[in-house]
């Protein structure tokens, strides 16, 4: 989803070493790779992040991609990725797939030929949800806190992300950095926690500081009317299936028994559930009058 994409995209960028470390284990030297040519930013906007890493001497590129659920093409996909960037930078890369929550599919995509291994391709994969979140909460680097509600913890979800805003009040001194890192820790903290609960932790006056925030809102207010218009369809259905079922009871009892008393009418109107309407039916259909009929709706 696009709120996920612009908000991973502000974290990695402010915080390329911490996003590394996470990959890592530990700290390492981490640079961005920039170019400026039309071929090179298409080539980036296919990945999440691209950084360019020292360790311990030994310099390679770390293409991260973060994901929010399976993808069944990842692992073609970073291959291609993968080649790509090794082509274009003519350095090794080491490619990461963060699963935001659950678990990725596979790690490697292979295929042969007659007698050959054509490719054999493998990637890291790091899952949040695998990771104990203690550490991270309480001592973590500050860039990965929007993701610390994804991790395993001991504690209520309340008490995390009660911490977890703490330490952004704390540790990021600009405002409006610190407010777009309130907004990723709500949007990402929602993969997992009801959004009520989000809402009653975090002030959404806190987040409005951040320049993704207008962006997100119209998202998610498209979103919300995209979901409002599904639902009064699908309302008008069910009045519309409603409508038909009880004019065809009018026909039914207008045929055998005559005109419906206003009361009885009233009274059939009130029905909301077609399995209701259906049940009416059966004993209109098996009643001998108008007042046995009345009788067996007493029942």
């Amino acid at each position: 989803m696009a709120e996920y994409d612009h908000l991973i995209k502000a974290i990695t960028q402010r915080y390329t070493q911490h996003i590394a470390a996470l990959v890592r284990g530990m700290e390492v030297m981490v640079e961005h790779v920039i170019e400026l040519d039309k071929e090179a930013v298409s080539i980036q906007r296919m990945s999440d992040a691209l950084f360019k890493v020292n360790e311990d001497g030994y310099e390679y590129l770390m293409l991260v991609e973060f994901q929010t659920r399976p993808d069944r093409e990842m692992s073609m996909r970073m291959m291609e990725y993968t080649a790509i960037h090794h082509r274009r930078y003519g350095k090794p890369v080491y490619p990461v797939v963060v699963n935001l929550t659950g678990r990725g599919i596979k790690e490697r995509y292979s295929f042969d030929c007659l007698d050959l291994t054509v490719m054999s391709f493998k990637y890291h994969q790091v899952n949040l949800r695998e990771l104990s979140g203690t550490e991270y909460l309480y001592r973590g680097l500050i860039g990965l806190i929007p993701f610390v509600p994804l991790m395993k913890h001991r504690e209520l979800p309340e008490k995390v992300l009660e911490k977890c805003a703490q330490r952004l009040e704390s540790e990021v001194p600009d405002e409006e950095e610190r407010s777009t890192m309130y907004l990723a820790l709500g949007v990402m903290a929602s993969l997992k926690f009801p959004k009520n609960l989000i809402l009653r932790v975090l002030e959404v006056s806190r987040m409005e500081n951040s320049p993704l925030f207008d962006g997100i809102r119209e998202e998610w207010e498209a979103r919300g009317i995209e979901k409002g218009r599904i639902e009064g369809e699908r309302r008008g259905e069910i009045r519309g299936e409603l409508r038909g079922r009880l004019d065809l009871l009018f026909d039914l009892i207008e045929t055998k028994f005559g005109a419906v008393p206003d009361s009885l009418r009233e009274q059939l109107i009130a029905l909301k559930e077609p399995d209701a309407i259906k049940e009416v039916v059966r004993k209109a259909v098996s009643s001998g009058t108008i007042e046995e009929f009345i009788a067996t709706l007493k029942q």
